[in-house]
């Protein structure tokens, strides 16, 4: 494998599967949000129509549907997913950027193309490790409500 033209075409993919996760993660945090707001205001309706004998039932089936989508976004973690991958690919830019015009760092290095790695590697490594603590911290915490059951 030719490191000049397989890595720099790996970084890119990189880049492209972070937008392309930011962006799902974007619509579905946007779509469980937009749920949420919906159906939150259509508890007072409900209830503005008086006694009737479903309205409670239907009350209760909207509020537990509102209680629903919320867990649903934070086992997803939609909206922080959002926030990281779209960091993590304009941070991937940013430093295609630089390397392209042999800016900052690439304006006095003999090896652009190596450094463009590093630095590349360094932004996803670092994406990586924040993914691996969040699955650690919340693996910690099932397993401490497990003990305490």
């Amino acid at each position: 494998m030719d490191p000049e033209v397989s890595l720099p075409k790996y970084v890119l993919e990189q880049s492209e599967w972070y937008a392309g996760k930011a962006r799902s993660n974007r619509r579905r945090f946007f779509w469980i949000r937009g749920y949420q707001i919906v159906v939150a205001s259509l508890i007072p309706l409900v209830s503005l129509f008086g006694a009737w004998s479903a309205q409670r039932y239907v009350s209760a089936a909207l509020g537990a549907s509102i209680a629903i989508a919320e867990g649903l976004q934070q086992l997803g973690q939609f909206q922080q997913n959002w926030h990281r991958y779209r960091a993590a690919r304009e941070a991937l830019q940013r430093e295609q950027f630089l390397y392209e015009m042999s800016a900052g760092p690439y304006a006095t290095t003999s090896d652009k193309l190596r450094l463009f790695v590093e630095r590349a590697d360094s932004v996803m490594g670092g994406e990586a490790s924040k993914w691996l603590t969040w699955a650690e911290r919340s693996e910690g915490t099932q397993t401490q409500s497990q003990t305490t059951k």
